[in-house]
């Protein structure tokens, strides 16, 4: 799961999934947090029981259901033998899940090493060893040549961004023309809400737009946002975590965000590069 943290507190972990204010967390916090994932019991039992239909092997790092990674995958309008780019790809399961589906080769890009290895390591459980490569780079400055992507996705992590605009416009560049990216994360029901901490109000459509992007769709489902708040909640459930510190910080933001829940919109954005 991948998310923030917005009070300067302990370094983020599986559940620090709704947007934050800036500046966003260092590599070094999200190093430590993917180094804990795979040994984390707590939060495997946690997406197993949030979502029994996601397959196992993805391993998200964010708020991720089987329906929301369809819609992702869908809607990036890949065919067989292009090339998807994953910004923020993390530890690279939701990425080479769709790079699978669709019969495409597949760039992760984060900036964390960790993440980074880890991902290249996991191309083998989705069959992509030789067609999945994952380098370090920044939302706003991936290395990548222009135009170098048919599609573009990033789950849940563009308001990481310490500057959300850069990002967008280093995603336009990096697509090829007519070509879509798509992402995935919260928005305000009211735009502008000050109950909300400043990365909870950003506009992604108004920021898509002015990075140059056009045919901007966000949708929102009720279902996406159950399974956010559903997941806080088993998480809960589960009591004590012991030293699970992942499954802890799950539990810490699920009793500071469920308060909050239902002033944001789970939403998938679409915005496709001008031809």
């Amino acid at each position: 799961m991948r998310g923030t943290h917005e009070d300067g507190g302990p370094p983020p972990g599986p559940g620090r999934g709704s947007p934050g204010s800036s500046p966003g967390p260092a590599a070094s916090e999200f190093d430590a947090a993917f180094t804990a994932t795979a040994a984390s019991a707590g939060i495997r039992q946690v997406w197993e029981l949030a979502d029994p239909s996601l397959p196992r092997q993805i391993e998200p790092f964010s708020f991720l259901s089987a329906a929301l990674l369809r819609q992702v995958t869908g809607d990036l309008a890949l065919a067989a033998g292009q090339t998807l780019v994953d910004l923020g790809c993390g530890r690279g399961g939701p990425g080479l899940w769709a790079a699978q589906q669709a019969g495409t080769s597949l760039v992760g890009v984060d900036f964390s090493p960790v993440a980074v290895s880890q991902a290249a390591h996991r191309a083998a459980l989705f069959g992509l060893r030789g067609r999945a490569r994952f380098v370090i780079g920044d939302l706003a400055s991936t290395g990548l040549p222009d135009g170098s992507a048919d599609a573009a996705m990033s789950i849940d992590a563009f308001h990481f961004a310490a500057d959300p605009d850069a990002a967008a416009a280093e995603a336009l560049r990096i697509l090829k023309p007519g070509r879509r990216l798509v992402l995935t994360n919260w928005q305000a029901r009211t735009p502008g809400d000050t109950r909300l901490p400043g990365r909870s109000r950003i506009d992604w459509a108004q920021l898509l737009s002015g990075a140059g992007f056009a045919e901007i769709m966000t949708t929102a489902r009720p279902e996406w946002h159950a399974l956010w708040t559903r997941t806080y909640r088993i998480a809960l459930e589960l009591g004590d975590p012991g030293g699970d510190w992942l499954l802890r910080d799950l539990q810490d933001e699920a009793r500071a965000r469920l308060p909050l829940a239902d002033l944001l919109l789970r939403v998938a954005v679409t915005a496709t590069a001008p031809g």
